[in-house]
């Protein structure tokens, strides 16, 4: 009789135990899947940034033509060994000065008479040589005297003066840090309106291919001296899209 008695008690515990057990199971399976997908706001910041470049490049060169090829070489090898000997007294280290093209052309005369043009199966014409070399300097304020003095010596083609910058690696950081800053105003907002507030970063992502002035030299209109070059200032931007969680 007591073997008998005790059986059922404990079949008794195992069902309460059960019926626990499921009572419980869905609450906990509803918290989880609440911390599983949170509500959350994603908002896209800007940052700009404006600087004065630090160093600059210009690019310069001499343009000659010339019925003969090698007296065409000859004399632009005469010609910019004056301008480089001139950009070497300006204190700009030859290391600085780097050929950027080297070209010879025959263009033909297509308006010559035509007995002109097929004597002895020559074409009429003339020889194009360009030669174009970059100077970089550090110091921005000197590109107008350095380009004057390169056309004094015998250039006679102005491509243009690029602007830039020495650590534009600084900049890009600056211009994040702004955006960053952006994103947190713009999310605060939303979440406000929201009746909500911000809780921990879920995402951050770099927006790119979109660039406004970003960093890039700016490449100023041709010109020959005879006025005040002025590298103005150049913008660097950058954009993030940053994804909070909400309270």
């Amino acid at each position: 009789m007591k073997t008998i008695l005790e059986t059922p008690r404990r079949g008794a515990m195992v069902v309460c135990l059960s019926l626990v057990l499921v009572i419980a199971g869905p609450a906990i399976l509803s918290a989880r899947g609440a911390n599983e997908n949170p509500s959350t706001v994603t908002v896209l910041g800007r940052g700009e940034v404006f600087a004065e470049p630090d160093q600059a490049a210009i690019l310069v060169g001499v343009q000659l033509f010339n019925e003969s090829a090698q007296e065409a070489s000859a004399e632009m090898r005469r010609r910019m060994d004056r301008v480089i000997d001139a950009l070497l007294a300006l204190g700009i280290p030859e290391q600085r000065i780097q050929t950027m093209n080297y070209s010879i052309y025959f263009e033909r005369d297509y308006q010559a008479p035509t007995l002109l043009r097929e004597c002895d199966r020559v074409p009429a014409g003339m020889y194009r040589i360009e030669n174009m070399v970059r100077i970089m300097i550090n110091d921005v304020g000197r590109a107008a005297e350095v380009t004057e003095a390169a056309i004094a010596a015998g250039a006679n083609q102005m491509y243009g003066i690029e602007f830039s910058f020495s650590r534009p690696e600084a900049l890009d950081a600056e211009a994040r840090s702004k955006a960053m800053a952006d994103a947190r105003v713009r999310a605060e907002e939303l979440a406000t309106a929201a009746g909500r507030s911000l809780g921990i970063v879920r995402e951050i992502s770099e927006v790119t291919g979109t660039p406004v002035g970003a960093g890039h030299a700016r490449l100023m209109a041709d010109g020959y001296g005879g006025g005040p070059v002025q590298p103005g200032t150049s913008r660097y931007s950058a954009a993030v899209q940053v994804t909070w969680e909400l309270e």
